[in-house]
């Protein structure tokens, strides 16, 4: 029951992230340095690979200039 929301969630930030990083205007690689975290981070994330830390979460929200909630709303 709760894998399908947890997919859910996954999907939809992944989603939130790219949409807003290339409204921003903002490569994987950029949105990266900005928020400390390795590139490869950005890419597991978008392509929903892996589960980022609410730390990981912080950085990308604050470097996209958005609240967090925004990333993770369906």
């Amino acid at each position: 029951m709760w894998e399908a929301e947890l997919a859910n969630v996954r999907h939809a930030l992944s989603s939130n992230i790219k949409k807003i990083r290339q409204e921003r205007g903002l490569a994987q690689e950029r949105l990266a340095l900005e928020a400390g975290v390795d590139r490869t981070v950005v890419s597991k994330i978008e392509r929903e690979v892996t589960n980022p830390s609410i730390e990981v979460l912080v950085k990308i929200s604050v470097v996209l200039d958005v609240p967090l909630t925004a990333l993770l709303t369906k």
